[in-house]
């Protein structure tokens, strides 16, 4: 095997680089890396770089840098910048899980509480606002009155009436009174021939009702719902 002496290398400029061969060693001394390094590679022959475990600072020298895959929030942004507009699922969600129809509360909530049923008004807004409950269920009672030309009771007071119609089925008017004897200058309503009277529960009331005829003829029917 040949033995080697002191040697140098000499670098592509052709000044020597600090590297001696000697005594079946190498040795390298310092290298002065000038200001600014250009490293030459392909797509088919990248250049690897490893940080040893530490940390590599890239300085673009105020250019711009172009980064290949996803971007997670936290490289992206600081601090939260307002968006206009909504946002698709990808640009919600980093797994970019496709969403048909309305998200379940699993995934609209970190929680994810099972919800049965209609959401009541408290759970859906900060602010309730009134809700009117359905009518409940109410109990018609139908009598029959005879049309007469003088005052008669068409239905007696009830405080717990929930609803009223009356239906004249004369080919006379048919005048409504809330106070007796009905005449018709003191009537509250005039009913047609075959004319009709609802009163729901907005408009309802407890007096009792008396009525008259133009001529006698006919009946008035008359449904109570309590």
């Amino acid at each position: 095997m040949p033995t080697f002496g002191k040697q140098e290398v000499c670098g592509p400029g052709g000044g020597p680089l600090p590297v001696t061969l000697e005594g079946g060693g190498i040795t390298l001394g310092t290298i002065n890396v000038p200001s600014s390094v250009t490293v030459g590679n392909t797509d088919a022959a990248p250049i690897p770089i490893k940080d040893g475990g530490n940390s590599i600072t890239v300085d673009d020298g105020g250019g711009s840098m172009t980064v290949d895959g996803p971007l997670t929030n936290v490289e992206l942004r600081a601090e939260a910048v307002p968006v206009t507009g909504g946002l698709t699922n990808a640009e919600l969600r980093a797994d970019a899980v496709p969403v048909t129809g309305g998200l379940t509360n699993a995934e609209l909530r970190a929680d994810a509480v099972p919800v049965t049923g209609g959401l009541t008004n408290a759970e859906l807004r900060a602010t309730p606002v009134p809700v009117v409950a359905s009518a409940p269920t109410r109990t018609p009672t139908t009598t029959s009155v005879l049309s007469t030309t003088t005052s008669v009771l068409i239905l007696a007071a009830n405080a717990s009436r929930r609803g009223l119609m009356i239906s004249n089925q004369s080919t006379n008017k048919l005048y409504l009174s809330l106070t007796t004897p009905a005449l018709p200058n003191n009537s509250f309503i005039e009913v047609a021939p075959s004319g009709f009277l609802l009163l729901d529960q907005q408009t309802i009331f407890p007096n009792a009702i008396y009525g008259i005829w133009s001529n006698a003829q006919g009946t008035a029917q008359v449904t109570e719902f309590v």
